[in-house]
């Protein structure tokens, strides 16, 4: 037998793996500095393939590194010309709002006005993922960090922006249709702002009725129930705008 710090000292190193773990942050570094087309030949999944108003969104691997590309690149027309930008810069401006939030993915680079590198999270979409109870209560802490950042996602209703991994860790992604808190002295927008909240908040309360029941309170079946009419142009704004878009896009 042999005392503890003895023990301790003769653990197997850890040398093999502090080397993993460096050439693996120097493999993301020379990720993040790939031009457009390397990392698209460096692709090994398209989640999205693109098309007239989407972008292309593949996983990208470069040796032990791993990241999400999201690119108006190659989208056509007046959408990949003039609102692909928009949609960028939107996502964009949230991500570094967020930095340092541990749940949403982590911005690595914006390659230029329609393409952005983001972190790669090894989750489901919570549809999908039966979500431990657990997974609800950080879920509700992590929108309270984004709110408390002063952002509103807008679009929590699609359950497939909230993701969920194997620990019951969860995530939001895709904050195109985000609205952002204003300045103090704006008094009119942040109150609006406040509405697109309470939005995100029905979200949630919905997501516990359809997917855990049995965490579903009398207040979110309430919520649920009595939506004002500012939460009910949030929950527009992150349902109609890429449909709206698709429609102009075909009437031309």
């Amino acid at each position: 037998m042999c005392r503890r710090s003895a023990c301790t000292a003769t653990t197997p190193p850890t040398a093999s793996s502090a080397g993993v773990v460096t050439q693996n942050n120097a493999d993301m570094r020379a990720l993040a500095r790939l031009s457009r087309s390397e990392l698209h030949a460096h692709a090994r999944h398209y989640f999205k393939t693109g098309g007239r108003t989407e972008p292309e969104v593949a996983l990208v691997v470069y040796g032990g590194a791993q990241a999400i590309l999201k690119d108006y690149a190659r989208t056509p027309g007046w959408f990949g010309r003039l609102i692909a930008p928009i949609l960028i810069w939107r996502e964009y401006s949230a991500l570094v709002r967020l930095a340092g939030l541990e749940g949403v993915p982590s911005l690595h680079r914006r390659l230029d006005a329609r393409g952005l590198l983001m972190e790669y999270l090894p989750a489901r979409p919570w549809p999908s993922a039966d979500a431990p109870d657990a997974a609800y209560a950080r879920l509700r802490t992590l929108v309270d960090a984004m709110h408390r950042r002063g952002i509103a996602h807008c679009d929590l209703r699609a359950a497939g922006n909230m993701l969920v991994d194997d620990q019951g860790r969860p995530y939001i992604v895709d904050f195109v249709a985000r609205v952002q808190r204003g300045a103090r002295w704006n008094l009119p927008w942040n109150w609006l702002y406040r509405q697109f909240v309470r939005a995100d908040e029905s979200a949630l309360a919905k997501l516990r009725v359809r997917y855990a029941p049995h965490l579903a309170t009398a207040a979110d079946r309430q919520t649920l129930s009595t939506q004002g009419p500012l939460e009910r142009i949030a929950r527009a704004i992150g349902e109609n705008t890429r449909s709206l878009l698709r429609y102009f896009v075909r009437s031309r």
